[in-house]
């Protein structure tokens, strides 16, 4: 898993750098604004993060990968900021639970703090050949998706 690598500049792993591009201080207001913590012991909203940004980031298609891919290394916990790998039913638990507008309004604050880093690095341009004429795009993932069952 390229997530557990660790960067020459750096000690952190890769998962940890993403992290890191999150502000606490959203973070804490958009945990605060729906109390996403509230009633929670162990399975706080920044470890429900960290899971499901891992299980995105590596393809892990069950809670049961997650968890596994998490215990693999304490260290890697402990530089991700868990002090545990969550089970797969404290993971569903807090799936049920907890309310998906935390990460929905912690989504769209990140593209407000990063509006202007991005509209710098955005490029782009008419393509001339299909300039004022309508174009369908067609996500293909089900496409694949439906392929493998056949």
């Amino acid at each position: 898993m390229a997530f557990f690598r660790r960067s020459k500049n750096t000690n952190i792993p890769l998962l940890g750098q993403i992290l890191n591009l999150i502000p606490l201080h959203l973070l804490k207001s958009v945990i605060h604004k729906y109390q996403s913590d509230k009633g929670c012991h162990k399975y706080k909203t920044y470890d429900q993060l960290v899971a499901l940004l891992f299980g995105q980031l590596n393809k892990c298609y069950t809670l049961c990968d997650i968890s596994c891919g998490l215990s693999i290394s304490s260290t890697f916990l402990s530089d991700i900021g868990l002090t545990q790998s969550p089970a797969k039913s404290t993971m569903s638990d807090g799936n049920k639970k907890r309310n998906y507008k935390v990460f929905e309004t912690l989504y769209y604050r990140l593209l407000s703090y990063y509006k202007e880093s991005l509209k710098s690095k955005h490029q782009s341009h008419v393509i001339d050949e299909i300039k004022n004429q309508c174009v369908k795009l067609i996500d293909s993932t089900t496409i694949g998706l439906c392929l493998s069952l056949f």
